[in-house]
Order: C-alpha cells, then sequence, then structure tokens
C-alpha cells in the first residue's frame, strides 16, 4: 500500500504534539516537502523481502491449536504445535516448549494477553532456530502473564496453577513453562526474564531456571517490554538439562549489528564436575534482610548454604547496600523503556538488529483499538512514563540508567573477590491463588523483585536452583556471577542440586 503523504491538517495536529507553532506559510511548504520524501518512504517498501525462517523453511510442522481446559487442568499451554528438529543433534529427542512471547512461525503467538490473539509470526525466533539444528523439537506454546507485566502466574486466558498445589499459583511471568516442566510434559522450557520472569516461576515450582548473560542468547524474534532487559533463557528439571540447552542456543548474533565482536561460548553441560571446593561465594546481605521476607525462606536458603559450605564452598557474608535500591532504579528506568517500545509499535527505535516487521504492523494496529484491553500494570508502567518524560523530560530515566552503570561496578566489585553472589531468588513461597481478586488486586499483591531485577539491568547471569521446601512449596536460592562465566554459575547449582539431592 503506497504511503499517503501529509496533507496540512495532518502536518499541524501532528506539530500540536511536537510543541511546534508552525506557520500557514510553514504548513504548505512542509506539506510539499512531504509529499517529496514519501518517495523515499517507498524506495524502502520496495524491497519487501521475503520472510526468513532461519534455514525451517523445509520443516515439517503442525500449526498451534489452542489447548482444551480439559487437558489442561493447570492452564500451562496456550497451543500445542510439533516442529522436528535436526536427527543427531546434541538435543536430539528433547521435547521443548517455548514461551508465547518467542516466535514458531505458523503457530499464533498471543504474550498471554487478548490484544494480542490472532497474530501469526511468519519467522522463527533465532533462539528457536538453534534448538531445531540441534535436533530438539518444539512441542508448543506455553501460557504467560498478560504481557508479562506481573509474575504472580495470571494471564488474559485464566490463572496458571502450581503443579503441586492447586491452592497456589505458578508465579511469572514464565509459569507456564516452569509448569510443564515440573509435570513432564516437557523435557525443558524456554522462558524469558526481564524482571525475574525465568527465576522467580522456577523456584516457586521447583524447577532449575537460568538467565544468561545479556546478549549471550539472540533477542530476535522473541517480544518483551525493552530490549535493553531482555533475556531468553532455558528451564528444566535439572541444572544439566539447562546447561545442555544453553550450550545449543548461545552464541553470537548475525542479526544484531551492536557488537561485531562474538560473544565467548562454552559447552556448559560438560563443565559441570560439582565440585564445592572450586567456589568461593559471597552471600549478600542485602538479598536477606528485607521486611517482606518469609523467615522460613530464608532459613531454608541459608541451610543450603551451610551444606554447600559443608562441601568445601567458602562463604562470606558480603553488603551492597545499592541493592536495596535496585528494584526502584529499574521501575523508573522500565517506565519509560516501556514507553519507547509501545511508541514504536511494541520494539522500540535504535536497535542495530533484525526487526520483526510482521509484529511491527500488528500490534501497531492493535495497540490503537484495543489498548483499554491491555492489563493494568502495562496502563500504570506507561501513564507513570509518559508522564515522567512530559513533566520532567526524561531526567529520571537518565538518572536511572546511570545509576544502572554505577551497580554494575558495584557488583563487579563484588565478583572480583568472590566467585558468586547468593540470595534467595524469591523472598517468600508461592503466591496464594484467591479467585476473588481481580486485576488491580493482584497488582497490590504482586511478588517482590527486590533479588532478581538488579540483574536484569546489569546483565550478570543468574540462575535458580531448588534447595528446599518451606509448607511443602518449593524454595529457590539464586547463584549470581561474572559476566559471561554461566559456565561457574550453572556449575555452582549443580553442585547445590547434588546436595539437596543427598539431604
Amino acid at each position: 500500500m503506497p504511503i499517503r503523504p501529509p496533507t496540512e491538517d495532518d502536518l499541524r495536529e501532528l506539530a500540536d504534539s511536537l510543541y511546534l507553532d508552525l506557520t500557514d506559510d510553514e504548513l504548505e511548504f512542509f506539506a510539499e516537502m512531504a509529499a517529496q520524501r514519501a518517495d523515499a518512504y517507498e524506495t524502502v517498501r520496495s524491497y519487501d523481502p521475503e520472510p526468513r525462517l532461519g534455514g525451517n523453511e523445509r520443516r515439517e510442522r503442525t500449526n498451534g491449536t489452542r489447548v482444551p481446559s480439559a487437558e489442561d487442568p493447570y492452564n500451562a499451554w496456550v497451543s500445542k504445535c510439533y516442529v522436528e528438529g535436526d536427527a543427531n543433534g546434541e538435543l536430539d529427542g528433547l521435547d521443548v516448549a517455548i514461551k508465547d512471547n518467542i516466535c514458531v512461525a505458523g503457530v499464533e503467538m498471543t504474550c498471554g494477553s487478548h490484544p494480542v490473539v490472532g497474530y501469526v509470526p511468519d519467522v522463527d525466533a533465532t533462539l528457536v532456530t538453534r534448538l531445531l539444528e540441534a535436533g530438539a523439537d518444539v512441542v508448543g506454546k506455553t501460557n504467560m502473564d498478560d504481557f508479562a507485566m506481573t509474575r504472580t502466574g495470571h494471564s488474559a486466558f485464566g490463572p496458571i496453577m502450581h503443579p503441586h498445589d492447586d491452592d497456589y499459583l505458578a508465579a511469572g511471568s514464565s509459569g507456564g513453562s516452569a509448569v510443564v516442566v515440573a509435570t513432564g510434559e516437557a523435557d525443558a522450557a524456554i522462558g524469558s526474564d526481564q524482571g525475574g520472569s525465568v527465576r522467580i516461576p522456577a523456584a516457586v515450582c521447583g524447577i532449575v531456571g537460568h538467565k544468561p548473560t545479556y546478549g549471550l542468547v539472540p533477542y530476535t524474534g522473541c517480544i518483551g517490554l525493552a530490549y535493553a532487559i531482555g533475556h531468553p533463557g532455558p528451564m528444566g528439571p535439572d541444572v544439566e538439562t539447562v546447561a545442555r540447552v544453553l550450550s545449543s542456543i548461545a552464541g553470537s548474533n548475525e542479526r544484531d549489528l551492536r557488537d561485531p565482536n562474538p560473544v565467548p561460548v562454552e559447552p556448559y553441560h560438560e563443565k559441570l564436575d560439582g565440585d564445592a571446593d572450586e567456589f568461593s561465594i559471597g552471600v549478600l546481605d542485602e538479598g536477606f534482610d528485607r521486611d517482606e521476607a518469609n523467615a522460613s525462606v530464608l532459613e531454608c536458603v541459608r541451610d543450603g548454604l551451610a551444606e554447600l559450605e559443608d562441601r568445601g564452598a567458602t562463604l562470606e557474608e558480603v553488603s551492597e547496600p545499592m541493592h536495596r535500591d535496585a528494584s526502584d532504579i529499574h521501575t523508573v528506568c522500565t517506565a519509560e523503556g516501556l514507553l519507547d517500545a509501545m511508541i514504536g509499535e511494541g520494539v522500540g527505535h535504535g536497535w542495530k538488529a533484525w526487526y520483526n516487521t510482521s509484529w511491527i504492523e500488528f500490534f501497531g494496529s492493535t495497540r490503537r483499538v484495543e489498548a483499554d484491553d491491555f492489563p493494568a500494570p502495562l496502563k500504570l508502567s506507561l501513564l507513570m512514563g509518559a508522564y515522567a518524560n512530559d513533566a520532567y523530560h526524561s531526567r529520571y530515566y537518565a538518572d536511572g540508567m546511570n545509576l544502572v552503570i554505577e551497580l554494575t561496578e558495584r557488583y563487579d566489585a563484588l565478583l572480583e573477590e568472590y566467585d558468586l553472589l547468593a540470595m534467595p531468588t524469591t523472598l517468600d513461597t508461592a503466591p496464594e491463588h484467591d479467585p476473588e481478586q481481580d486485576q488491580y488486586d493482584r497488582m497490590q499483591a504482586d511478588i517482590v523483585v527486590a533479588n532478581t531485577t538488579p540483574f536484569n539491568r546489569t546483565g550478570h547471569p543468574a540462575v535458580s536452583v531448588p534447595v528446599g521446601e518451606v509448607d511443602g512449596l518449593p524454595v529457590g536460592l539464586m547463584l549470581v556471577g561474572s559476566r559471561f562465566d554461566d559456565a561457574s554459575v550453572l556449575d555452582a547449582a549443580e553442585t547445590v542440586e547434588s546436595i539437596v539431592e543427598t539431604i
């Protein structure tokens, strides 16, 4: 469809929104020039490249079909599909589920939200291509919190139930991915983590969830609040499975022009030796000392760390006061980051990487007519971002992003002294399921993300590994390492895993 040049009336309205007071002569001149510049837009669209499936054009694939509730008691799936991976790969025979904000070509992607229902990607996410080339079979799309805006486990399609106790929720936003792993419906799953969304449901559902170093796993074909904090990551029943999946999906993104240097990648599953003597661990005081923490959860995590110390690890209490404020920094930066992503039709601008044009077109259209159906937390963040942008000219955003640099340097300083930092993944067990709560009530009861969000901002790798139970509900220990030292993070997690299994 050819671009229609703006009229003088169009330009007058746009000028008002941009705080421009144009004269009639200026409007006439700009309208004439805009008509000429329309040719440049036609040039761009004339290429109209064919969708690229990342080498998967010839694969047999069954389109996604919605899963009836009778067959999905936990509400963990959005749709089932089947895309067969290559034979004889490292992941041959592994059934992998994909969170429903990650593109699988030909399969509807909803982001757990009503406004996005009906969008069908024409391209596989880069990590999906890598899974298939490694031999994994993609078996479905998993349910998630509405647009990944909360962590309780509430999709627009209903609550995602806890796999071990139906009085509780699976948490989120990658709740469906955690559940299908915990119940054995999939051998592994892919989640996405922008504030803890892989690690939190992994912790409360009793599985392993890894947020890789920022940039280690390609983000192309993934949808999130802001690409600057988005981390796709593997979830599995054990550390070895997670490490195997990470080994296959990690690596430089050929469609990302931000950094021409290849990211360092290791065969992570081959680095697991489970020797506790190798590790020096800083136990972060501020990760435990929180008024809202469940004392039994803290005790459970400390008991697990004590067992690790008994096996030879070196543990010392450490302090970083800025950790207490990291969640507030994340909140401020996310509001205007989300605003930019929304204005950028679900992607944002300035990303030197491949853009999913079919998503941009779909989301750009639907947000203009169905914005009222977005979840309340998204609306609140957008409103705060727009207010801070308009009234304070992004000063708070800029201050927050500068503080992220300082926060990163402070964690780096600790990690120069210690191999890892340790703290609870979550400060409580799984959230209770209260059918009487509406989305506004749930905003007040959302999971505290004080320990998870900092590392989305700084990009450090972090894994949640089960460390015990409180009142029959799983508890997760989070281990954080230096950037691109995911191997040590996973190796230490396997050591914890082996200790817990023998307790």
